[in-house]
């Protein structure tokens, strides 16, 4: 491949073409923050292409990404930063996990999941760079984007909350703008189980009498998200219980637990004669009980809906991270 601008021609068949070639030309500047997020939104941006994985592939025999994976055993899970979003990041490693309630496992490829909920800042920061606004961002019916907002405007001190009044339409506009997509059930219930399959993200007790010290739960309104962070999944996801529950996306019904979702999604709009709904996991605020705290926990929502107690926690399918430090 040549040093200059020139698509190849068989582009049209090879849609990374171009992203094959700026990478390239990337391998010509100096390591650090500008290449390495450059690099990365090309890189997020080919991986949703039938032959992204050629441009996975050559970002990292180039150093432009470096592997999630490790060797050691003894390393705690590897973090990262998302350049894009500022979502902290962390790597579920590869291999089976517990599903549901009946002993059944699942399998799964490795993954990103973030440490926490989306927040109100981020939400707004991507409003601001995109000028998202649905056109049903003002419904009577399924509720009003970012309703708990005025003009715009986040409540003073619910910067740090996590994100709510938002759809899953909202939340996979958020995360293609951000390079990540969002968990399916599957993928967040590794999450929170670990590769023990404990019952809850703290263990295996419900911990009733001190729930309140073990997530944000039984409460009026959500929380700053960081505000548990002694209580973590095995991997080290925070909040996966309390504060809000999160849209996951839809599974085909065949679909095995574990198994990877479509990289594009065309998830129909609801109407009143074709309704269209999916899972949303972990309790939120309002619940409490040694239940809904569950890891096994799972509510169906119509896709549309917007609320006061349901955010998102973006994930990442890729098995590469930025090269630089964020």
């Amino acid at each position: 491949m040549s040093d200059d601008d020139t698509v190849p021609d068989e582009a049209s068949r090879f849609p990374s073409a171009r992203a094959m070639v700026e990478l390239e030309a990337l391998t010509n500047q100096a390591p650090g923050p500008e290449r390495g997020l450059a690099a990365w939104k090309l890189v997020t941006a080919a991986a949703r292409n039938p032959d992204g994985h050629a441009a996975i592939d050559f970002a990292r025999e180039h150093e432009l990404v470096q592997p999630c994976e490790h060797t050691d055993s003894t390393i705690a899970n590897l973090k990262w930063t998302n350049p894009i979003d500022g979502s902290e990041m962390i790597w579920i490693p590869a291999g089976k996990f517990s599903v549901g309630t009946q002993g059944e496992f699942g399998e799964c490829a490795g993954f990103s999941l973030a440490r926490w909920p989306v927040t109100n800042e981020q939400y707004v920061q991507f409003q601001t760079e995109t000028g998202y606004w649905p056109q049903d961002a003002q419904n009577p019916v399924t509720g009003d984007l970012l309703a708990h907002c005025t003009g715009g405007k986040i409540p003073k001190g619910r910067e740090k909350h996590p994100v709510t009044w938002v759809s899953l339409f909202d939340a996979l506009a958020y995360c293609a703008w951000a390079g990540l997509t969002l968990p399916t059930e599957w993928m967040w219930e590794k999450a929170a189980r670990g590769t023990d399959g404990r019952m809850y993200p703290w263990g295996t007790n419900a911990g009733t009498k001190g729930n309140r010290k073990l997530a944000h739960v039984e409460a009026r309104s959500t929380c700053e998200v960081g505000k548990f962070s002694h209580v973590r999944s095995p991997f080290g996801c925070e909040e996966l219980v309390g504060n809000v529950s999160e849209w996951c996306l839809p599974a085909a019904e065949d679909a095995a637990p574990g198994e990877f979702p479509p990289t594009e999604q065309n998830i129909p709009y609801p109407t009143e004669a074709a309704p269209v709904e999916t899972v949303v996991r972990g309790a939120c605020f309002l619940r409490g009980s040694a239940n809904a705290m569950k890891s096994t926990h799972r509510r169906r929502l119509s896709v549309a809906r917007r609320n006061q107690w349901v955010g998102f926690r973006p994930a990442c399918l890729l098995p590469v991270r930025p090269s630089a430090k964020f």
